[in-house]
C-alpha cells in the first residue's frame, strides 16, 4: 500500500471523527483544514519524487562509500550527445541516460552507441510533454509502453528504470510501471543545468553531492561544446573531492534490464491459461472458472500472487507503538457513552446537577483519544488488514484454481 493509500485513508477515518465528534461552525472549520491539509500534502507528493507518495522511486544510492552516479535526460542529442560520450570514455565513467521515445526512434544509432559503450539506458516516456502526468489508464500505458518498444527494437533489451518526465507522478503511475516490470529511479542532485552556466552548475553540485549521490543533468538544451566542458569540469571537481563514479545499477542494487529469469513464473495469467484448458477447470465448470478469472486479473490479487502474501507478519510480536495505539482506542470506549450513563446515575442519585455534565465532557475526550490511539496504530492497522485480505484472497484463487501453495 502507497502513501498515497495510506494519508487517504487515515485522513478519511480523522474526518469521519471529526464530523461525528463535533458540531457548528467548528466542525466545518476543522474539516475545512483537513481537507487544506490533505490538498497540500497531495501537490507536494505530485512534485517531489524522493517523498515516495504515489510510488517509491530510488533517490539515492549505497551510502556507505563515497560513490556517486551521473545521468541524462532528454537526450539523445544528434550532436552534443556523441560528444559527450567521448568524455565520459576519457574519464572511464559509465552515466545513465533517460532518453525520450520519439527522439529513439529518430536516432537509433545513437541509443545503440550509448549501449555499446557500456551505459545504461532508461525509460523516460514517449513524449515527454507537461501534460504526461495527467493521463490516466490506457494513455499512460501507452506512453510507457511505446518508449519500452522503441528501446528494445534499439538495443534488444527491455529497461527495468523509469524516470517520471519532470519527476511528476499520479495515482495511476504505480500500477502502470508495475505492469511494464519498472522501478522509479530519481535523483537527489538536480542543478537545474538546462539555461544555467557552467559555473553555477558546478557549485550547486558541489554543495548538494554525498555519498550514493544520484545526479541529474540533460544531454540536450546546451551547446554541445559547453556541454562537453560542463561534463569534464563537474567530473574533475567531484573525482577531486574524492568521490568514485560507479555504475546506476551497483550503486541502486536494482537491476538495470528485465531478463527472462527475472520474469515471475506464479504470474496469474499464466495458471489461469493452464487451468482454464485443464480437466479440472472444465469440471468446475463455469461459474468458478469465471470468479477466479476476475479475482485473478485484479491488480490487488495480481500483486497478492506475486508477492506470495503469507501471515508470516503476525509471527512477529507488534510494535509499542501499535500496542500502545489500541489501548487508547480501547480506552476510549470506556470513558465514551459509559461515562455518561454512570455520570448521569451519580447526578440522580447525589442530587447534583453539575455531575451531569462530566458525562458530555468524558464523551468529547474520548474522540480525542481515539483519534491519537488511531494516528498511532492506524498505519499498522491498514498494514494487517492488507495482508489478511490479501492472503485470504491469494487463497481463493489458488483454491479455485486447484494449485499447490
Amino acid at each position: 500500500m502507497s502513501r498515497f493509500h495510506s494519508t487517504t485513508i487515515l485522513l478519511v477515518l480523522t474526518a469521519l471523527g471529526v464530523g461525528l465528534s463535533l458540531e457548528g461552525s467548528i466542525r466545518y472549520f476543522v474539516l475545512g483544514l483537513l481537507l487544506t491539509v490533505y490538498l497540500i500534502i497531495f501537490i507536494l507528493g505530485i512534485s517531489v519524487l524522493r517523498l515516495n507518495f504515489f510510488v517509491k522511486a530510488v533517490c539515492r544510492g549505497d551510502v556507505t562509500a563515497k560513490h556517486v552516479a551521473l545521468t541524462f535526460d532528454d537526450g539523445p542529442d544528434p550532436v552534443g550527445t556523441p560528444n559527450l560520450l567521448k568524455v565520459l570514455k576519457q574519464h572511464e565513467i559509465k552515466a545513465a541516460f533517460f532518453p525520450i521515445g520519439e527522439k529513439i526512434r529518430i536516432s537509433s544509432e545513437m541509443i545503440k552507441e550509448i549501449d555499446r559503450e557500456g551505459h545504461i539506458i532508461g525509460n523516460h516516456s514517449f513524449r515527454h510533454v507537461w501534460w504526461t502526468n495527467f493521463l490516466i489508464s490506457g494513455a499512460l500505458d501507452r506512453e510507457i509502453r511505446m518508449a519500452q518498444e522503441a528501446i528494445e527494437a534499439a538495443i534488444g533489451k527491455v529497461p527495468a528504470y523509469f524516470r517520471p518526465p519532470m519527476g511528476l507522478t499520479n495515482p495511476h503511475l504505480r500500477r502502470k510501471l508495475k505492469r511494464h516490470g519498472l522501478s522509479v529511479v530519481g535523483w537527489d542532485v538536480r542543478p537545474f543545468d538546462i539555461g544555467t552556466s557552467t559555473e553555477k552548475v558546478i557549485k550547486r553540485v558541489l554543495k548538494k553531492i554525498r555519498n550514493g549521490s544520484i545526479i541529474l543533468l540533460h544531454d540536450t538544451g546546451r551547446a554541445p561544446a559547453d556541454l562537453v566542458r560542463l561534463t569534464d569540469e563537474l567530473v574533475t571537481e567531484i573525482k577531486a573531492q574524492k568521490y568514485t563514479f560507479i555504475e546506476l545499477e551497483e550503486l541502486t542494487g536494482i537491476r538495470a534490464y528485465q531478463t527472462v529469469e527475472g520474469v515471475n513464473m506464479i504470474d496469474p495469467a499464466i495458471f489461469i491459461q493452464s487451468w482454464r484448458e485443464s480437466w479440472v477447470g472444465r469440471k468446475q465448470g463455469r461459474f468458478w472458472q469465471f470468479l477466479a478469472q476476475k479475482l485473478a486479473s485484479t491488480a490487488y490479487v495480481r500483486r497478492a500472487i506475486q508477492k506470495q502474501v503469507a501471515l508470516d507478519s503476525f509471527k512477529t510480536p507488534p510494535s509499542p507503538k501499535f500496542l500502545f495505539g489500541m489501548g487508547l482506542v480501547l480506552f476510549s470506549f470506556l470513558i465514551g457513552w459509559p461515562m455518561v450513563g454512570l455520570f448521569s446515575f451519580l447526578s440522580v442519585y447525589f442530587h447534583s446537577p453539575i455531575l451531569l455534565l462530566v458525562g458530555p465532557v468524558c464523551y468529547m475526550f474520548s474522540h480525542l483519544v481515539w483519534l491519537f490511539g488511531m494516528y498511532l496504530a492506524g498505519k499498522d492497522c491498514i498494514k494487517y488488514i492488507d495482508i489478511i485480505i490479501g492472503w485470504s484472497l491469494r487463497k481463493v484463487v489458488e483454491k479455485a484454481l486447484n494449485r499447490e501453495t
